[in-house]
Protein backbone atom coordinates (compact mmCIF):
# COMPACT_ATOMS: atom_id res chain seq x y z
CA UNK A 1 0.00 0.00 0.00
CA UNK A 2 1.43 3.37 -0.91
CA UNK A 3 2.14 5.93 1.78
CA UNK A 4 -0.09 8.91 2.00
CA UNK A 5 0.62 12.26 3.53
CA UNK A 6 -1.80 11.39 6.37
CA UNK A 7 0.57 8.65 7.57
CA UNK A 8 3.35 11.13 8.25
CA UNK A 9 3.46 12.55 11.78
CA UNK A 10 2.53 16.18 11.83
CA UNK A 11 4.60 18.58 13.97
CA UNK A 12 1.69 18.98 16.39
CA UNK A 13 1.32 15.19 16.71
CA UNK A 14 5.04 14.88 17.40
CA UNK A 15 4.84 17.62 20.07
CA UNK A 16 1.88 15.91 21.75
CA UNK A 17 3.81 12.64 21.80
CA UNK A 18 6.84 14.32 23.32
CA UNK A 19 4.67 16.05 25.93
CA UNK A 20 3.16 12.68 26.86
CA UNK A 21 6.67 11.20 27.30
CA UNK A 22 7.80 14.17 29.42
CA UNK A 23 4.60 13.96 31.52
CA UNK A 24 5.12 10.22 32.08
CA UNK A 25 8.73 10.80 33.13
CA UNK A 26 7.64 13.58 35.46
CA UNK A 27 4.95 11.42 37.03
CA UNK A 28 7.41 8.54 37.45
CA UNK A 29 9.94 10.87 39.08
CA UNK A 30 7.30 12.27 41.41
CA UNK A 31 6.17 8.79 42.44
CA UNK A 32 9.77 7.78 43.13
CA UNK A 33 10.32 10.94 45.20
CA UNK A 34 7.22 10.29 47.30
CA UNK A 35 7.96 6.60 47.93
CA UNK A 36 11.74 6.72 48.38
CA UNK A 37 13.18 5.60 51.74
CA UNK A 38 13.49 8.64 53.98
CA UNK A 39 16.17 9.27 56.49
CA UNK A 40 15.04 10.05 60.00
CA UNK A 41 17.72 12.21 61.65
CA UNK A 42 16.48 11.47 65.19
CA UNK A 43 16.49 7.70 64.55
CA UNK A 44 19.92 7.90 62.89
CA UNK A 45 21.30 9.80 65.90
CA UNK A 46 19.73 7.31 68.33
CA UNK A 47 21.22 4.38 66.43
CA UNK A 48 24.66 6.02 66.45
CA UNK A 49 24.38 6.61 70.21
CA UNK A 50 23.41 2.97 70.73
CA UNK A 51 26.29 1.67 68.63
CA UNK A 52 28.76 3.93 70.45
CA UNK A 53 27.38 3.42 73.97
CA UNK A 54 29.76 1.82 76.40
CA UNK A 55 27.89 -1.20 77.74
CA UNK A 56 29.10 -3.42 80.53
CA UNK A 57 30.00 -7.01 79.82
CA UNK A 58 29.28 -9.08 82.95
CA UNK A 59 32.19 -11.32 81.97
CA UNK A 60 34.74 -8.70 81.01
CA UNK A 61 35.52 -5.11 80.11
CA UNK A 62 32.93 -2.65 78.78
CA UNK A 63 32.16 -2.94 75.07
CA UNK A 64 30.82 -0.84 72.24
CA UNK A 65 28.74 -2.56 69.57
CA UNK A 66 30.38 -0.47 66.82
CA UNK A 67 33.86 -1.63 67.89
CA UNK A 68 33.30 -5.25 68.88
CA UNK A 69 30.64 -6.21 66.32
CA UNK A 70 31.14 -3.69 63.50
CA UNK A 71 30.03 -5.74 60.50
CA UNK A 72 27.19 -7.84 59.21
CA UNK A 73 23.61 -8.09 60.30
CA UNK A 74 23.09 -7.72 64.04
CA UNK A 75 19.95 -8.64 65.97
CA UNK A 76 19.92 -6.72 69.24
CA UNK A 77 17.39 -7.83 71.82
CA UNK A 78 16.57 -5.53 74.76
CA UNK A 79 15.30 -7.55 77.69
CA UNK A 80 15.31 -7.93 81.49
CA UNK A 81 15.35 -10.85 83.89
CA UNK A 82 12.18 -9.54 85.59
CA UNK A 83 10.23 -9.48 82.28
CA UNK A 84 8.25 -12.75 81.70
CA UNK A 85 7.80 -12.25 77.90
CA UNK A 86 11.54 -11.56 77.64
CA UNK A 87 12.41 -14.81 79.39
CA UNK A 88 9.91 -16.68 77.20
CA UNK A 89 11.54 -15.58 73.94
CA UNK A 90 15.16 -16.26 75.01
CA UNK A 91 15.16 -19.97 73.98
CA UNK A 92 13.89 -18.98 70.51
CA UNK A 93 16.63 -16.33 70.16
CA UNK A 94 19.24 -18.82 71.39
CA UNK A 95 18.12 -21.41 68.82
CA UNK A 96 18.10 -18.77 66.06
CA UNK A 97 21.64 -17.68 66.94
CA UNK A 98 22.79 -21.27 66.39
CA UNK A 99 20.69 -21.72 63.23
CA UNK A 100 21.92 -18.52 61.58
CA UNK A 101 25.56 -18.06 62.63
CA UNK A 102 26.01 -15.40 59.92
CA UNK A 103 23.86 -13.10 62.06
CA UNK A 104 25.34 -11.63 65.23
CA UNK A 105 22.82 -11.85 68.06
CA UNK A 106 23.33 -9.57 71.05
CA UNK A 107 21.33 -9.22 74.23
CA UNK A 108 21.15 -5.95 76.11
CA UNK A 109 19.89 -6.60 79.61
CA UNK A 110 18.29 -3.58 81.26
CA UNK A 111 18.79 -4.99 84.69
CA UNK A 112 20.89 -5.13 87.82
CA UNK A 113 24.20 -6.93 87.50
CA UNK A 114 23.49 -9.33 90.38
CA UNK A 115 20.14 -10.38 88.93
CA UNK A 116 21.68 -10.82 85.48
CA UNK A 117 24.60 -12.93 86.74
CA UNK A 118 22.22 -15.13 88.74
CA UNK A 119 19.94 -15.59 85.71
CA UNK A 120 22.80 -16.39 83.31
CA UNK A 121 24.24 -18.91 85.78
CA UNK A 122 21.01 -20.93 85.45
CA UNK A 123 20.17 -20.02 81.84
CA UNK A 124 23.35 -19.52 79.80
CA UNK A 125 22.86 -17.94 76.38
CA UNK A 126 25.01 -18.70 73.31
CA UNK A 127 25.39 -15.05 72.31
CA UNK A 128 26.91 -12.03 74.07
CA UNK A 129 24.89 -10.31 76.77
CA UNK A 130 25.65 -6.73 77.71
CA UNK A 131 24.36 -4.88 80.72
CA UNK A 132 22.85 -1.41 80.41
CA UNK A 133 21.09 0.95 82.76
CA UNK A 134 17.30 1.06 82.37
CA UNK A 135 17.66 4.61 80.99
CA UNK A 136 19.03 3.09 77.76
CA UNK A 137 15.45 2.01 77.02
CA UNK A 138 14.66 5.70 76.36
CA UNK A 139 16.98 5.50 73.34
CA UNK A 140 14.77 2.82 71.76
CA UNK A 141 11.84 5.22 71.43
CA UNK A 142 13.44 6.71 68.30
CA UNK A 143 14.26 3.23 66.98
CA UNK A 144 10.72 1.85 66.79
CA UNK A 145 9.77 1.38 70.45
CA UNK A 146 7.68 4.49 71.24
CA UNK A 147 6.22 3.00 74.45
CA UNK A 148 9.64 1.83 75.70
CA UNK A 149 8.34 -1.72 76.15
CA UNK A 150 10.27 -4.92 76.70
CA UNK A 151 11.17 -7.07 74.96
CA UNK A 152 12.27 -4.95 72.02
CA UNK A 153 14.35 -6.30 69.16
CA UNK A 154 16.27 -4.22 66.65
CA UNK A 155 17.90 -5.45 63.43
CA UNK A 156 20.88 -3.46 62.17
CA UNK A 157 22.34 -3.99 58.71
CA UNK A 158 25.95 -4.16 57.59
CA UNK A 159 26.12 -0.41 56.93
CA UNK A 160 24.75 0.38 60.41
CA UNK A 161 21.26 1.05 59.09
CA UNK A 162 18.10 0.04 60.94
CA UNK A 163 16.52 -2.78 58.96
CA UNK A 164 13.67 -3.70 61.29
CA UNK A 165 12.39 -3.44 64.81
CA UNK A 166 9.88 -5.43 66.78
CA UNK A 167 8.12 -4.70 70.07
CA UNK A 168 7.14 -7.77 72.07
CA UNK A 169 8.33 -11.36 71.81
CA UNK A 170 9.64 -12.31 68.38
CA UNK A 171 8.34 -15.32 66.49
CA UNK A 172 10.16 -17.92 64.47
CA UNK A 173 8.61 -16.50 61.28
CA UNK A 174 9.92 -13.02 62.10
CA UNK A 175 13.42 -14.37 62.77
CA UNK A 176 13.30 -16.36 59.52
CA UNK A 177 12.37 -13.22 57.59
CA UNK A 178 15.25 -11.31 59.21
CA UNK A 179 17.67 -14.14 58.41
CA UNK A 180 17.03 -13.60 54.71
CA UNK A 181 18.47 -10.07 55.04
CA UNK A 182 21.80 -11.59 56.10
CA UNK A 183 22.06 -13.83 53.04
Amino acid sequence: MPCSRDDEPSPSRWRRGMLAVVAALGLGGTLWWLTRPRSNPAADAALTRLLQAELRDPEGPPRRIAEHWPEGVRVINFWATWCPPCRTELPLLAAASRTWPEIQFLGIALDEETALRRFLAHTPLPYPILLAPPTLLDLTAELGNPHRALPFTLVIGPRNERIASHVGPVTHATLERWSRTAQ
